[in-house]
């Protein structure tokens, strides 16, 4: 297929002339966003209005199930997952909903992520990695006074007010302890001598402001301990520095040795639903299951304080427990739907709208109605030939941006051109981005299919 749409880009070198006519460009460009879809404000397509409903009812009727706390949302790459989950969710009133989204880098924050092998000590670095990074997007999407005693607390900035709390509390504590408390203890022990001790009114005052600075110390000692990180301190005795924070994590396991951590998290997160995304392009299935045993240990928290339930959504690709992934050694031909129906309490396949039949339809809305585009018919066509190509949402959202954006620059440039030539270049560097590049090298399939055209073009 690549090869009859590398000919048909290089037929576009010869077959077509560009027009001479003079057209005014577009003043503003709009570009397709390549965010997901909000089907809440679709307000114009039926067809979309009625896709989404279908979703959200099948998510009503999910969510409000007692028994179902792991939810499957599978589909293709580019199917429209992420759209359909963003969309509920964020429709939802009076619920809170926590997304954890991982993308798939040679190397995260530094730690290099191992190529999939058999090896158990590659795999298992693999998912300290994953773990770690869960937990610190988890941290940053919880308020830090609702997780007090969490061993993983985000860094943040302290407000003025309470800097200068604390500096005035602190000069009154050393003032008093100082000046004031040596006098107090004099007066408590001449009192003890004379008793009844016979108060005058310094006495009084007296008596107030240690009253006071009780107080003030209350509440910096309640603080410290209430919010104090112990996990944090660096111990040094007998010449030996124990530093419990300073550790290579990528060695330890987040969920193994900080479980009553990360549950205490997600627990006192006060979140309905989390959700996560990416975790299947990591091919690691360990990361399923420890994160379902997390939500078993939670829930079973939140029973006993008759709290409301938490739900884990999975929003996967349908090839995360396929053979090859589950167990490379196993013969059976059912492994997969076993493992993947055991593993999720309920799952949603999520059907893409855009492939490559309707495509072209997405395509002629979006470019055929240019008023600078004069042969509709002919390019009504070009677009039909080169939308069996491609079957991706975003792919298509990407292709129509950049041509808008080239023929404007081309335009403003006062060049001439064939719409035909550059919506061609414009897909294949989409479809095939490294080629396109070896183009201005003078090489690459490309280079060489443009090169054959323009000789025959010339016998």
């Amino acid at each position: 297929m690549e090869n009859h749409l590398l000919k048909k880009i290089a037929s576009r070198f010869h077959k077509n002339k560009p027009s001479d006519e003079d057209n005014v460009p577009n003043s503003s460009v709009e570009l397709e966003s390549l965010a997901p879809i909000d089907y809440t404000q679709i307000a114009s397509d039926e067809f979309e209005t009625n896709y989404y409903k279908i979703y959200k009812d099948v998510l009503n009727n999910a969510t409000q199930d007692k028994l179902i706390k792991n939810v499957g949302v599978t589909g293709g790459y580019g199917t429209g997952k992420s759209s359909i989950i963003h969309s509920y969710f964020n429709e939802l009133k009076g619920k809170i909903s926590i997304y954890i989204s991982l993308a798939h880098f040679d190397s995260l924050a530094g730690n290099t992520i191992p190529t999939s092998q058999d090896d158990k000590a590659i795999n298992s670095q693999t998912d300290n990695i994953l773990e770690m990074k869960i937990v610190n997007q988890l941290v940053n999407q919880i308020e830090q006074d609702k997780i007090p005693k969490a061993n993983f607390l985000a860094k943040k900035n302290i407000k003025n007010y309470k800097i200068f709390f604390y500096s005035l509390s602190i000069i009154c504590l050393i003032l008093y302890f100082k000046f004031l408390l040596p006098v107090i203890t004099e007066k408590i022990t001449y009192s003890i001598k004379n008793f009844p001790p016979n108060l005058e009114s310094i006495d009084y005052i007296l008596i107030f402001i240690s009253v006071i600075v009780m107080i003030i110390l209350y509440c910096l000692l309640s603080k410290i301990i209430y919010k104090g990180n112990w996990s944090k301190l660096t111990i040094n005795t007998m010449g030996i520095n124990v530093n419990m924070e300073n550790r290579d994590f990528s060695t330890v396991s987040y969920f193994d040795n900080f479980l009553s951590d990360v549950v205490y998290l997600f627990d006192e997160s006060d979140a309905d639903f989390v959700i996560f995304e990416d975790l299947d392009r990591f091919n690691d299935h360990s990361i399923f299951e420890k994160l379902r045993e997390i939500n078993l240990m939670v829930n079973q928290r939140r029973n006993s304080a008759n709290d409301k339930k938490l739900m884990f959504f999975y929003v996967i690709s349908d090839e995360v427990f396929s053979e090859k992934n589950v167990d490379p050694t196993n013969n059976s031909e059912n492994i997969s739907a076993t493992e993947k129906t055991k593993f999720f309490d309920v799952i949603i396949p999520i059907i893409p709208i855009i492939n490559n039949t309707n495509s072209f339809d997405y395509l002629k809305s979006r470019l055929l109605d240019d008023p600078e585009i004069k042969d509709k018919n002919d390019f009504e066509t070009f677009l039909y030939q080169i939308s069996i190509f491609i079957d991706d949402l975003r792919v298509l959202k990407n292709i129509v941006n950049e041509f808008k954006i080239y023929k404007e620059i081309y335009y403003n440039n006062n060049d001439k051109i064939d719409y035909k030539q550059l919506l061609a270049l414009i897909v294949y560097k989409t479809l095939n981005s490294r080629d396109f590049n070896d183009l201005v090298k003078s090489k690459g399939d490309l280079y060489t299919q443009i090169k054959n055209s323009l000789e025959d073009n010339d016998e």
